[in-house]
């Protein structure tokens, strides 16, 4: 048995877009007329959580306020996929696994709860870095009835590509990717992205933790998680 697939859960195991994120929220909540400014410390506290709501949602409803989500939701998207196509680096290995990967014709998945206009803005970003390597499926927000952390995108990602769990990884930087990979009984390996590091959380993969990628990491996790004892 050999490891055919690699799932990225989410485009911050990809590149490193929290910063970016945090500003396209906050013009988001000015765009719809809200007085709200999420400093790091707030938006690490709304980001690093396995709760699949919305982070305006739950923000309103920390400071019970009432507030129209689907709009600022469509503000943010527009926002962040601008700030994306400025340009933004990969995160440390991503190039060398996503080449490596390609070379030994291995599946690319990608996993995301953003929707299609900030992946297709980070896709274009880190094309050229990429070497035009691509993703053989990318699951995004839009193509899903749960978010993680349910399983749903992880199986569908499973389906699309015509693999099983046991011959993939899934490379995760947050709670809630973790938890939905592992759901899907996909062997982990944890990649935590700023949100997380800052805030001293790990992402224990059973697989492992890294900082940075490389294919020799990957392969040893994967086979890590195929010798741990079921959960």
């Amino acid at each position: 048995m050999s490891l055919d697939a690699i799932l990225f859960g989410g485009i911050g195991a990809v590149a490193e877009c929290a910063e970016l994120d945090r500003q396209a929220w906050n013009g988001a909540m000015r765009a719809q007329g809200l007085n709200w400014e999420w400093g790091w410390s707030t938006y690490q506290s709304l980001m690093a959580t396995r709760d699949a709501r919305s982070p305006v949602l739950r923000h309103a409803l920390r400071l019970g306020a009432t507030v129209d989500v689907a709009a600022v939701e469509r503000s943010q998207a527009r926002l962040f996929a601008a700030l994306l196509a400025e340009g933004l680096p990969l995160r440390p290995g991503v190039v060398s696994v996503v080449r490596a990967a390609a070379d030994r014709q291995m599946k690319l998945g990608l996993v995301t709860r953003s929707g299609p206009d900030p992946v297709r803005a980070m896709l274009k970003a880190t094309a050229r870095a990429r070497g035009g390597v691509g993703f053989d499926v990318a699951i995004l927000r839009d193509d899903l009835a749960h978010l993680p952390p349910h399983p749903e995108a992880y199986l569908l990602a499973l389906d699309h590509l015509r693999v099983n769990a046991s011959v993939t990884l899934a490379v995760v930087d947050s709670p809630a990717a973790l938890q939905a990979a592992r759901a899907a009984h996909i062997p982990t390996l944890g990649f935590p992205g700023t949100v997380a590091r800052s805030g001293g959380l790990g992402v224990p993969g059973r697989g492992g933790e890294v900082a940075v990628l490389d294919m020799a990491e990957i392969a040893a996790a994967w086979q890590r998680c195929l010798r741990a004892p079921a959960d």
